[in-house]
């Protein structure tokens, strides 16, 4: 589980730095694995100034630049962009830097019989822009000729290992909810999320009541007329600093939500649904493109969210191609459901799938965070990329699993070796987001029933 203290704070309000939150972490069992700068590889991205740029003598559509980065001297670069030219600032990258957008860690090569010594990149490639065509045009001056593009913000990530019995902290608010409870800072309040939603859900959810069924509730919100993009900075930042690459403000929203607050979401093309949505069990044989470019083969009784016409995905492991979202989509289908750890366990490990989505619902998601879920993504589409929400709609339900524990002081005081008052116990238990009764004498058989 990555985060990072400012992420941290959005839940959690404290004074501890960086270092004191990473040894308390450590200390309730939550081990930091490393602390790194969320800008790692990206100090080989120099501003530069392209000296000449003529036509390569072995390729018509391709130019050899000569490239001023502040060394002593000039950079030989190939480069297949119309818009390189004489006198043009642009974006160097050397020899062992990791472009963004498809992690190709750069090398000396020889393109079309000449060495070209790194590469000039676009926006593309920096996950700055969608301008695959030309590349970056910067508004610089000589003096900032070979300093770094990439602004160091200062900002670190903590990679934390979560063990199995832990799901509720593969999420920023989980680790929030556990700093708090130790007394390092306050947990801030669950935000009310309103929204204007006048009308109907247009698109019908059922789930099938077969034997093994692997949907226990399935929620759905439909969002139309938006304007799919790319992410604002802020949100591409979180998203860089996971490890995942932004992808557009639709799939980076999802993707946030999943470690805000560890509620995986998914948004469908609702104009590519064909009718309705239909929770079931697959049949041997049938098939899909997955979103990671694979196609997978089904078995029976795997959990399969379909329309009338076709397999759409794999219910909390995977989405198929045949319905994601692209900058063209235009209204959505935003689903936040809940599936049985056994029936994501069972699938991904006979497929091979390894999702983050997977990770987290075979472990256990909160049943009780579905609306939340729909709540928080809705209004974050709705903010960055405009539209109309439909009223929210839930089919099926989860049984209620939480379970009382009483706790009397006294036996806690003879197994764990101390004592502990009811006020303190009152407290712990608070801050953890449990509700309880206190039954018995003043400090005499204390009983607290916990409803975890």
């Amino acid at each position: 589980m990555i985060t990072s203290l400012s992420w941290l704070k959005n839940h959690l309000k404290t004074k501890a730095n960086l270092n004191q939150v990473a040894e308390r972490l450590t200390e309730i069992g939550l081990e930091v694995e490393n602390i790194k700068s969320s800008n790692i590889n990206l100090d080989n991205f120099i501003i530069c100034k392209i000296i000449k740029a003529q036509k390569h003598p072995n390729a018509d559509k391709l130019k050899l630049c000569d490239v001023d980065i502040g060394s002593e001297k000039l950079i030989k670069v190939v480069c297949g962009a119309q818009n390189a030219k004489d006198g043009l600032f642009a974006v160097y990258a050397s020899p062992g830097a990791v472009i963004p957008k498809t992690n190709m860690k750069l090398k000396v090569a020889k393109i079309r019989g000449i060495e070209s010594y790194g590469m000039l990149c676009s926006g593309y490639e920096l996950e700055e822009s969608s301008d695959k065509e030309g590349i970056i045009e910067l508004d610089k001056k000589e003096k900032n000729i070979g300093e770094k593009y990439f602004k160091n913000t200062g900002e670190k990530t903590i990679d934390i290992a979560i063990t199995p019995n832990r799901p509720d902290c593969l999420g920023v608010r989980g680790l929030a909810r556990d700093l708090a409870s130790s007394g390092l800072g306050k947990l801030k309040e669950q935000i009310n999320y309103k929204i204007n939603q006048k009308f109907k859900n247009p698109i019908k959810v059922s789930i099938k009541k077969e034997k093994g069924q692997g949907c226990g509730a399935f929620g759905s919100v439909y969002i139309k007329n938006v304007h799919n993009k790319e992410s604002p900075d802020w949100l591409k930042k979180r998203i860089l600093s996971l490890g995942l690459k932004p992808v557009s403000a639709i799939v980076d929203i999802t993707n946030f939500i999943m470690f805000d607050l560890n509620r995986p979401l998914h948004a469908y093309d609702a104009d590519r649904i064909d009718r309705e949505i239909i929770v079931r069990n697959s049949k041997k044989g049938e098939s899909f493109e997955a979103l990671d470019n694979k196609k997978y083969i089904l078995e029976n009784n795997m959990c399969a969210i379909s329309d009338k016409s076709r397999v759409l995905g794999l219910g909390g492991i995977i989405g198929g191609t045949s319905s994601g979202t692209e900058f063209s989509t235009k209204n959505i289908l935003l689903e936040s459901a809940y599936f049985f750890p056994s029936q994501i366990r069972k699938t991904s490990k006979i497929l091979n799938i390894d999702t983050d989505a997977k990770y987290r619902f075979e472990r256990g998601i909160d049943p009780n965070s579905i609306k939340l879920g729909l709540e928080f993504g809705t209004r974050m589409i709705l903010d960055i990329c405009g539209g109309e929400a439909s009223k929210i709609s839930v089919v099926g339900n989860v049984k209620d699993e939480r379970k009382k524990i009483n706790l009397e002081t006294e036996k806690f005081k003879k197994v764990i070796g101390f004592s502990i008052t009811s006020s303190e116990i009152k407290k712990i238990l608070t801050s953890l987001g449990c509700s309880f009764q206190m039954s018995g004498k003043k400090n005499e058989n204390f009983t607290t029933n916990l409803e975890t």
